[in-house]
């Protein structure tokens, strides 16, 4: 039998979920848990559904919906929340998406609190301050990604002339310089933000109004709503608005991956860093405080923030695979996977390590002149040029005076005249009769580096093209950061302002 009075009940989790109404029992600690989550579950959304609140109060009472006086009540209130703390106010009513109104209609009575929920849903309440989170963690992230390339360039332009070897599978490739390498670190970070900013113009669009299906028959004004939210504007179609598979309840894929790829550049750059600082290549040293030693080996120096931060990485990925499993079902589920922590975490430390990081200019120096044959491209290269041979010709005799030199211990400073002929002869059958002025030439690490004058190069001045570049772009997207600040900034004293003439009576 249903109880004698329900009116004015709040429970625990949906505050509407009382037994005596659609149901006969209140609902289960685990029924809590599954529908609401944990207060720590929602903590990060608290402030998006306070901005919510107000702003759908106000466009409520400027379409007449609800009574000013009531309105008023209610904003006060909410003020007077913000006074106490709306974190501790909203945690302690335990009903996440629908605290406002779990804590309004104890203090208001229902027949003032009880109006703030006209044409809405938790569907959109949930979309909402997920688009209002996602685009908040964007801009941290922006404006971090910002910092991690400013300690790259810097990075770049104290390393210019820094030879070193680059790379293929990690076996010597060709000679390069420190500033190329590293700009080609800063390259893909650029790109994240781009990607975040994309991000940020897709999310930032209001799903306020469309409730959970097909919106409501009441005359809400979804363009108010969006502009005292500081959206850039509206998820026309209701129901895409809050069922879009791409961006279901604001918990965008792009939500997932955009920020997954980011990790994976940082990851990959920690990577590289992690096989530098080893003792076999000894290129680099990191600063003491982003490392850890050992309990029992005395000596150890570990890369503790670097292993931080690929394992953050597989963290993100697992959260992208699992939104994509919970999106392809029919009965898709309450995903509380978002989290941008620790990407933003990861920024941080890799800003640090970047920032303090001491280079082995000697020991890449010696790497590339002495160790290996990562010149002997271009030795293939000066065959072509100065001797007129086919380039698969030249590839293939360089390819045998590199092994007889291996099989004898000896590195590409070995080169002779002599050792060209006999592969020449053994490949073509005759000798080459190459001089060692242009075999001398061709195998000098820097001239190598100097002669890749292409655009993109490491000769020094495409490098130095590039580090200016990527500073210019740099100071347009911290202008582009700081507009966007400033329009929501601006949205919300919108918002404030319109209470007060509420509260006012004006």
């Amino acid at each position: 039998m249903a109880e004698k009075n329900i009116y004015g009940k709040v429970v625990a989790g949906e505050p509407y979920r009382r037994a005596g109404a659609r149901l006969k029992e209140d609902a289960d600690e685990v029924q809590i848990r599954l529908k609401v989550g944990s207060p720590e579950d929602y903590q990060p959304f608290i402030k998006a559904f306070h901005q919510f609140d107000k702003a759908h109060l106000v466009m409520l009472a400027e379409q007449g919906i609800i009574p000013k006086q009531d309105a008023t009540k209610m904003l006060e209130a909410l003020r007077e929340m913000e006074k106490i703390g709306i974190e501790k106010v909203r945690m302690e009513t335990r009903s996440g998406l629908h605290s406002g109104e779990a804590w309004l209609i104890p203090r208001l009575g229902e027949e003032v609190g009880g109006k703030i929920h006209p044409g809405r849903s938790s569907g959109d309440l949930m979309a909402v301050s997920a688009r209002i989170f996602i685009r908040e963690q964007c801009l941290k992230l922006m404006a971090a990604s910002i910092r991690f390339r400013e300690s790259l360039i810097k990075l770049a332009e104290n390393n210019i002339l820094t030879l070193m070897p680059d790379w293929t599978m990690y076996q010597h490739a060709q000679p390069s310089t420190l500033a190329h390498h590293v700009m080609s670190w800063e390259h893909p970070i650029e790109r994240d933000f781009s990607r975040m900013k994309q991000l940020y113009e897709r999310v930032n669009m209001s799903p306020a109004g469309a409730a959970i299906l097909t919106g409501s028959g009441y005359p809400i004004d979804r363009k108010r709503t969006a502009e005292l939210l500081g959206f850039d504007g509206l998820v026309e179609n209701t129901r895409d608005a809050i069922f879009g598979a791409d961006c279901w309840l604001g918990a965008s894929t792009e939500a997932f991956t955009v920020p997954a790829i980011l990790i994976q550049n940082l990851s990959r750059i920690a990577e590289e860093l992690y096989v530098w600082y080893t003792v076999e290549f000894s290129l680099i040293n990191l600063a003491d405080k982003y490392c850890g030693t050992s309990s029992i080996m005395p000596q150890k120096k570990n890369p503790h923030a670097l292993m931080w931060v690929r394992g953050a990485a597989s963290r993100t990925y697992g959260r992208l695979v699992s939104y994509f499993f919970e999106m392809h079902d029919v009965c898709w589920g309450f995903t509380r996977q978002l989290n941008f922590d620790d990407i933003l975490y990861a920024l941080e430390i890799m800003t640090g390590v970047i920032s303090t990081l001491e280079v082995n200019k000697e020991r890449m120096r010696e790497s590339v002149t002495n160790l290996d044959w990562a010149c002997v491209t271009d030795l293939a290269d000066m065959m072509v040029l100065e001797m007129g041979l086919p380039f698969r010709t030249a590839h293939q005799i360089v390819a045998i005076v590199v092994r007889h030199g291996v099989d004898a211990g000896k590195t590409q400073t070995a080169i002779t005249t002599e050792m060209i002929d006999k592969a020449a002869v053994e490949y073509m059958g005759k000798p080459l009769g190459m001089s060692e002025e242009i075999i001398r030439k061709a195998l000098d690490p820097w001239k190598c580096v100097e002669r890749r004058k292409l655009i993109g190069g490491p000769a020094p001045e495409r490098v130095r093209e590039d580090i200016a570049r990527a500073s210019e772009k740099v100071k347009e997207d911290k202008e582009e950061l700081a507009s966007i600040e400033t329009t929501l900034a601006t949205a919300e004293k919108k918002l404030e302002a319109a209470i007060d003439k509420i509260i006012s009576g004006s």
